[in-house]
């Protein structure tokens, strides 16, 4: 039976939509985002996004280099983060770059930022979905990095992001590392998140008792009008 014009439109424009949907498929997966490992030597794009050079990192991925690509030092998105190249984190995350792809020992790029005090880098990985709660092989998060640091900036920003402000590590919490370190701003901060003020370590210290080891009356008596008892 012959096929009437508005049969043969139809037909046109099926085909048209499977060549567009086959063109975006191909676009969503594009080879230079798969995954793998290689040695820092033989990786020049970690390289250059360490030093800034962006249209040659552009360049190489354009040339099918791996963005997602772990080394010794991490990914690319790694080594640009670590220099503090703002303008090559920017492209890699745009490009696709795993926000979360972590070095060896699971230490994440938002980890370095945090850690780093670099506001800007920490709100453009949280942008693009880094976890806020990622967790390294040594109990690290990158709230713990920026406390740390006494980073108040960035602290905050990870709380607002939904960072857990009650993390442990090696058996304290973060608000009794933070008070041990004698870091009465950061505590504040901590405790206004919601720390809890009576965490009780195994061999049963807590915030108030590492507050008096370091004799600061500040810390004690900010963790007593917060609740805190023996």
């Amino acid at each position: 039976m012959a096929k009437g014009p508005g049969t043969l439109h139809a037909l046109f424009l099926s085909f048209l939509v499977l060549t567009l949907l086959s063109g975006c498929a191909v676009r969503d997966a594009p080879s230079n985002l798969a995954r793998g490992t290689a040695s820092g030597a033989s990786t020049p794009i970690v390289h250059a996004a360490a030093a800034g050079k962006l249209e040659e990192v552009s360049a190489l991925a354009e040339a099918g280099h791996s963005l997602n690509t772990v080394t010794e030092q991490g990914s690319p998105l790694m080594a640009a983060v670590r220099a503090g190249q703002d303008r090559v984190a920017w492209y890699l995350l745009s490009e696709g770059a795993d926000p979360d792809l972590a070095a060896p020992g699971g230490e994440t790029p938002l980890m370095v930022a945090a850690g780093d005090g670099s506001r800007r880098l920490v709100q453009l990985l949280l942008s693009a979905g880094a976890s806020v709660n990622a967790v390294d092989e040594q109990r690290y998060t990158p709230v713990i990095r920026a406390a740390e640091q006494g980073n108040l900036s960035v602290v905050k920003v990870l709380l607002a992001a939904g960072a857990n402000v009650n993390v442990s590590q090696g058996g304290e919490s973060l608000l009794m590392k933070i008070v041990g370190s004698g870091d009465l701003l950061t505590a504040e901060m901590l405790l206004a998140a919601g720390a809890d003020v009576n965490y009780r370590a195994d061999d049963g210290r807590t915030a108030l008792t590492r507050a008096r080891a370091i004799n600061s009356r500040d810390l004690e008596m900010l963790l007593v009008q917060a609740g805190a008892r023996l």
